[in-house]
């Protein structure tokens, strides 16, 4: 079983993998993706970090 923080974590990088995608089709722009990746981390509570 998974716990919270890690279901917090695995949400996280889900949302950074579509954040990815989304700035390399260039939908968002580089500053756009850093300023989302900051939000969603501090919205889901992730304690790891996603180096680029």
């Amino acid at each position: 079983m998974l716990s919270e923080v890690q279901t917090k974590s695995a949400n996280y990088l889900r949302i950074i993998s579509v954040l990815k995608n989304l700035r390399e089709r260039g939908y968002i722009n580089d500053k756009e993706y850093a300023r989302a990746k900051k939000y969603y981390r501090k919205l889901t509570g992730a304690d790891i970090v996603i180096a680029d």
